[in-house]
């Protein structure tokens, strides 16, 4: 679960300043890295879909994100809440009525959004690609490639609608051609969200495992 909310959290900020059509790959790294400088927090929309290669089927979810600089993260999905407040994470899982606490673990390879845009550059390649439903409409599509091949995706795309220079969909496939694709809704940035929002006390009568 840890890896999949990495991967998840990274994506959710490359919300743009984009190029216009024709621009250096580069160039549009270094735009999306000037874009989140500006930003101290963000509440997102979104909706997941997983396509498993070797079971050949598919889970979707829904939920809702909110991050703030220095590592904090709350993820409101169906089956789990995940928060951290950069020190601790919490991961309370519904149908079980168990909540996880563990030590938050800095890793400069996780793609969270407070690192991602300082190694990207040095860490992928880009490209602008095609999409042939987009034909004629003001989304353009970069492709991000990892130069480590033991990075915790194969590749991800991401969908950034030149109108207001928001992405708007993600997808990622992992190492196991396990093809991840979110959708993303009812971005809200620089909130001034209350770092309460990061923290979470279990309900009563969980059953609560410390790992610390």
């Amino acid at each position: 679960m840890r890896t999949s909310l990495t991967v998840f959290l990274c994506q959710l900020l490359i919300a743009a300043s984009a190029p216009a059509r024709g621009d250096d790959p580069g160039e549009i790294l270094s735009r999306l890295q000037k874009k989140y400088d500006t930003v101290r927090d963000a509440s997102i929309e979104f909706s997941r879909t997983v396509q498993f290669a070797a079971l050949r089927t598919e889970q979707s979810s829904a939920g809702k994100f909110y991050m703030k600089r220095g590592n904090r993260y709350r993820i409101e999905g169906d089956e789990q809440t995940i928060v951290t407040d950069g020190t601790t994470v919490w991961t309370y899982t519904r149908a079980t009525g168990q909540v996880m606490i563990d030590a938050y673990r800095e890793d400069t390879r996780a793609l969270t959004p407070d690192n991602l845009f300082v190694n990207v550059p040095k860490q992928y390649r880009a490209a602008l690609v095609d999409d042939p439903q987009e034909k004629g409409t003001s989304v353009d599509v970069l492709k991000l490639l990892p130069a480590d091949e033991h990075a915790p995706v194969k590749w991800m795309k991401v969908w950034v609608d030149t109108r207001d220079w928001l992405m708007h969909r993600v997808q990622i496939e992992d190492p196991a051609e396990n093809l991840t694709t979110y959708r993303l809704n009812a971005i809200r940035l620089n909130l001034d969200l209350p770092d309460s929002l990061f923290r979470f006390t279990p309900p009563a009568g969980a059953d609560v495992i410390d790992l610390r």
